[in-house]
């Protein structure tokens, strides 16, 4: 904890906070069937930033990463969302829908990460 610069944790904040508006705006501007497909983008959009960040880690040092991967990441991307649109999904009696959410959010999710590490690496 000590190694991370003051003014990051205040740039850590404003990025999550960055990052939870974008996700709002995708949650509000993307379909939702059959699948919400706004939650799915911020969690992908999150994973290939995440991805990018902890490939250049050491270049980028503890400040940085704490700002891009828990600031703006942590913001953009959503688990309790997409567990309650899950949930959602399967009261609805939209149970193969809900199923394939999850799958596609971890899948798409590391897929993201795997390949935006792999590029910049």
């Amino acid at each position: 904890m000590s190694s991370i610069a003051g003014w990051g944790w205040v740039l850590a904040v404003v990025a999550g906070s960055t990052g939870a508006l974008l996700r709002t705006w995708f949650v509000r501007a993307l379909p939702k069937r059959p699948v919400p497909f706004g939650v799915l983008t911020a969690n992908v959009m999150a994973s290939a930033v995440g991805g990018i960040a902890v490939a250049n880690r050491v270049e980028l040092g503890p400040t940085w990463s704490l700002v891009l991967i828990g600031g703006f990441c942590g913001g953009l991307s959503t688990l309790s969302t997409l567990a309650a649109d899950t949930v959602e999904l399967w009261l609805e009696n939209r149970r193969r829908d809900a199923v394939v959410n999850v799958v596609v959010n971890v899948s798409l999710g590391l897929l993201a990460v795997w390949g935006a590490w792999a590029l910049v690496s």
